[in-house]
């Protein structure tokens, strides 16, 4: 009798590894394109100031210190940190709390008007009403120079309610009638049932949301006006093209600051990164399918 072959068995065929040594070759090449610059900031940041002079970059670190990191933690900038960090938790769990029971409702085939009000949401994805119009709607609301002008406006992301959406439409029906016929609402089903089967797709959002919150620009220059309220990317945008000579000191102290203000803007979603890269690939691929 002649034995079956088993995958371990069969031999690629020339074309075959060619490919993978080209793919292999290409994602590490691309990879590099994004290590090499985000390694250059760490490296800039624990470097002294006599080792940057005269380097555009460095590869390779000549000397360690945390110095440009206290003066950091000992300056204003963290002020601009804490309020980054204020605006991303609060905008996150505002927006996950909206989001979530939103993406719920428009899941069941049963709303009323689920096909309009589906309609009118994608409209807000092709069309903007523009700065001025924006701009008025946030100072009628009283808004202008709060917090509340970084996080209201932009509480619903449409891309993430339609995930959500979606992936909460895939989720039999069978379940759903079977909590009802045992007494559950609405509110018990969101939490009993749908909350532990979506873990995966609701990290997968709120990590979509946290970044998007802590990279906050636009709103704050265009709404707020104390610059005690400035969130992180404003004061590293200001940071990074401010004149050499307002400063009283010389470029490359500067350029040593600036990494440390970097690395620690990078920080937060490098920390939370970890724990929902699991969910991540695997969220984002059932809610954008599915549904």
């Amino acid at each position: 009798m002649k034995q079956a072959t088993t995958p371990s068995t069969i031999r690629e065929s020339g074309g075959r590894k060619l490919f993978r040594v080209i793919n292999t070759l290409m994602l590490a090449f691309i990879c590099l394109i994004f290590i090499i610059p985000i390694w250059n900031v760490l490296i800039t940041s624990v470097a002294k100031d006599v080792d940057v002079m005269g380097a555009d970059y460095l590869l390779m670190p000549r000397s360690f210190t945390l110095e440009n990191y206290w003066r950091v933690l000992n300056s204003g900038y963290m002020g601009a940190f804490k309020n980054s960090l204020f605006v991303a938790l609060l905008g996150t769990g505002l927006s996950m709390l909206i989001t979530v029971p939103m993406g719920f409702s428009l899941a069941q085939k049963h709303l009323v008007g689920r096909s309009v009000i589906m309609k009118a949401i994608v409209f807000t994805m092709v069309f903007d009403a523009g700065i001025m119009p924006f701009y008025i709607v946030v100072r009628s609301l009283g808004l202008i120079n709060s917090m509340g002008a970084i996080i209201f406006p932009v509480a619903i992301s449409t891309f993430n309610l339609i995930i959500i959406k979606n992936f909460m439409a895939s989720i039999p029906v069978s379940l759903i009638e079977s909590a009802t016929l045992d007494g559950c609402n609405d509110l018990m089903i969101l939490l009993r049932i749908v909350l532990p089967l979506s873990v995966s797709i609701i990290a997968a959002v709120t990590l979509f949301y946290f970044v998007s919150y802590w990279n906050r620009y636009f709103e704050v220059i265009m709404f707020i006006n104390d610059s005690r309220k400035y969130t992180l990317q404003v004061v590293l945008r200001s940071l990074m093209f401010e004149s050499d000579e307002s400063l009283g000191g010389g470029q490359y102290v500067y350029n040593n600051l600036k990494m440390a203000v970097m690395v620690l803007g990078m920080l937060p979603v490098l920390i939370i990164y970890p724990f929902v890269q699991k969910h991540f690939v695997s969220g984002l691929m059932l809610g954008g399918v599915k549904g």
